[in-house]
C-alpha cells in the first residue's frame, strides 16, 4: 500500500510537470523533508512560549537593530524616478523672493517707456519697484516745505518679455541709473505749494466821554486781528526747478478795530464819594426822586465793590425803620426774590423803576398806587444780608444806573 501511494504521488507530480512545464525531480527537491517539518513545529512552539513569558514585561524579543531593520523592510522607500521624469531645477533670479505662490507674477517683464523697451527685468514686481524708486529719487531733489504733487508725462507700461524679443536683460541698478541720469527718457513734473498764514494786529480807537469819570474805560467793541494767506508755488522738471516761484496773497479776514469809551469827567474836591460813579441814564423829565429812608444815610455807593458791580445804594438803619416810596408810581412786585430777600418794586413810568430790597415787611401789594414819601414797608435783613439795611436801585429801561444822579 505504501509503495502504491508513493507511486501515485510520483505519477501526479509527473502529470503536473507535463501540464506546467516543471520536472518531477525539481519539484521533489523543493519540498521539505519530514524532519524539517518537525524542527519547524518545535521552533514555533518555543517562540510562542517565549512570547508568553516576556510579553507581559514588555521586553522586546529581538535586538533593537533587528527590529529597526524589520521596520525598514515593512515600509519600503519609494523608488527614485528617472532623471528624465523630474523637472529641471532652475535657480531663481536674484530680483525675486525665495518663494512664491504666483508664477505669473515673476514672468520676465520688459520696462517700456512710450513704447520703447529699456530692458527686461526678472519680474513685473521688479519693474514696478524700479519705477517707484526713480520717482522717489526725483522728489528727493526738491527742497522746501509744503505740499508736493508729482505727475509723469510719459506712458510707462510693463509688458511680457516675449513681446520684445530684441530687448536685452537689464539689472535694477542699471535701469535706475538710466531713469535718473542726464539722458533719462522720463519727464517728471512736480509742483510744490507752500502756504503761510499771518495775522495783522487790530488797532484800538478811544472815544472821549464827558459823562464818565476820568479813569473809567468801557469797551464798546472788542478788536479782531486780520488774517492773510500767502501761497507760493514752485514747479520742477526731473527735480530741477523751472522758472521763478509764483506768490499769491489772499486776505482771509480784515482787521476790526476795538472801540473804547474813556471818561473825562473830573471829580470835584468837595463832591461826595460815589456821587458821579458810572454812567448817567436818560433825563427823568418831570419825575423827581427823594431818599427812601428818613435819615438818608448811605453806607455803600453804586459801583465796583470787591470786584463786583454794586447796582444800587445801601442805606444804613435799624431793624423796623420805615421805608418810603422815592417817587409816585404803581407797585408791580412785592415778593421774596433770592438774594434780594423781600423786595418791593415800583413802576414810575417812562421806563423808570425803583427797587427796595432786604425788607423786614411790606405794607403794599401789587397794583397799589403810591405817592412819593408813602410808607411801603420796614427796613430789615432778609435775603443775602448780614446786617439790617435797605438796598435801593433805580433802573431805566431795565438797566441799573447810579440813583445819586437823580436824587434831590
Amino acid at each position: 500500500m505504501f509503495w502504491y501511494n508513493v507511486g501515485m504521488k510520483k505519477h501526479n507530480a509527473e502529470q503536473d510537470a507535463f501540464e506546467y512545464g516543471e520536472s518531477p525531480e525539481r519539484e521533489h527537491k523543493k519540498r521539505m523533508s519530514p524532519l524539517g517539518y518537525a524542527l519547524l513545529a518545535l521552533a514555533l512552539l518555543l517562540g510562542g512560549a517565549c512570547a508568553a513569558a516576556y510579553g507581559a514585561r514588555n521586553v522586546p524579543l529581538l535586538p533593537a537593530r533587528m527590529t529597526e531593520a524589520m521596520a525598514r523592510q515593512e515600509t519600503p522607500e519609494p523608488s527614485p524616478s528617472p532623471a528624465s521624469a523630474r523637472p529641471a531645477e532652475t535657480e531663481a533670479p536674484a530680483d525675486l523672493p525665495a518663494q512664491t505662490s504666483d508664477a505669473a507674477e515673476y514672468e520676465r517683464t520688459a520696462f517700456v517707456v512710450d513704447g520703447v523697451p529699456l530692458g527686461v527685468l526678472a519680474s513685473r514686481e521688479a519693474a514696478e519697484s524700479a519705477e517707484r524708486e526713480a520717482l522717489a529719487w526725483f522728489e528727493l531733489q526738491i527742497l522746501g516745505g509744503g505740499t508736493l504733487e508729482t505727475t509723469v508725462e510719459n506712458e510707462i507700461t510693463f509688458e511680457s518679455a516675449a513681446m520684445y524679443p530684441e530687448a536685452e536683460d537689464i539689472t535694477m541698478d542699471a535701469l535706475f541709473a538710466l531713469l535718473t541720469g542726464p539722458d533719462t527718457p522720463l519727464a517728471v513734473h512736480s509742483t510744490l505749494t507752500e502756504e503761510i498764514v499771518s495775522h495783522t494786529p487790530h488797532e484800538s480807537v478811544s472815544e472821549k466821554d464827558e459823562t464818565l469819570l476820568a479813569g473809567t474805560r468801557i469797551i464798546v467793541r472788542y478788536g479782531v486781528n486780520g488774517e492773510t494767506h500767502t501761497v507760493t508755488t514752485r514747479t520742477f522738471l526731473n527735480g530741477t526747478e523751472q522758472g521763478k516761484p509764483e506768490t499769491v496773497t489772499v486776505t482771509a479776514r480784515e482787521a476790526v478795530d476795538a472801540r473804547v469809551r474813556e471818561g473825562t469827567q473830573k471829580v470835584e474836591a468837595d463832591a461826595e464819594p460815589g456821587k458821579r460813579e458810572g454812567e448817567r441814564g436818560k433825563d427823568a423829565g418831570a419825575l423827581t426822586f427823594r431818599h427812601p429812608t428818613e435819615r438818608g444815610r448811605i453806607e455803600s455807593n453804586y459801583g465796583q465793590r470787591a470786584g463786583v458791580l454794586h447796582l444800587g445804594l445801601d442805606y444804613i438803619g435799624a431793624e423796623g425803620d420805615a421805608v418810603y416810596a422815592a417817587c409816585a408810581g404803581t407797585v408791580v412786585s412785592a415778593i421774596e426774590r433770592g438774594g434780594y430777600g423781600l423786595m418791593v418794586e415800583i413802576d414810575h413810568g417812562d421806563g423808570f423803576v425803583t427797587r427796595y430790597a432786604h425788607l423786614a415787611s411790606a405794607s403794599v401789594a401789587i397794583g397799589d398806587a403810591v405817592s412819593a414819601g408813602d410808607a411801603i414797608g420796614t427796613l430789615g435783613s432778609s435775603g443775602n444780608c448780614k446786617e439790617p439795611h435797605l438796598h435801593f436801585e433805580l433802573r431805566i429801561d431795565g438797566i441799573a444806573y447810579n440813583p445819586r444822579y437823580y436824587l434831590d
